[in-house]
């Protein structure tokens, strides 16, 4: 009894496993990610020290738990980034940086 009930759910994994519909697309790779309202464009620089940014040659503050997102959406750390790069940012309602994502080809060339 058990091990037909076993097999079952085995038979239905394998099933499962075998006609799983095709992961998503990669953001970034196939058609450019929406960016949330009143974000804008911008050069980052190179992030050098822990508290500041540097976008279009104007200092901002980092707000806590800034994310910086690469052409995938996935986070990378502020110290990777070793040269000016296109982005869009978003401020929080201090005016720090909250977010920044680095645009892929599609989205730099995106109004």
């Amino acid at each position: 009894m058990i091990n037909s009930i076993v097999g079952e759910a085995v038979n239905a994994a394998m099933e499962n496993a075998l006609y799983a519909p095709p992961p998503p697309p990669e953001l970034g790779v196939v058609g450019a990610r929406v960016f949330p309202e009143g974000t804008k464009k911008g050069e980052l620089a190179p992030v050098d020290g822990l508290m500041e940014v540097i976008i279009d040659s104007k200092t901002y503050v980092r707000a806590p738990g800034m994310q910086i997102r690469n052409q995938r959406n996935m986070i990378v750390m502020p110290g990777t980034i070793r040269a000016e790069t296109p982005v869009r940012y978003q401020l929080d309602s201090s005016g720090a940086v909250f977010r920044v994502w680095l645009l892929t080809r599609t989205e730099i060339a995106a109004p």
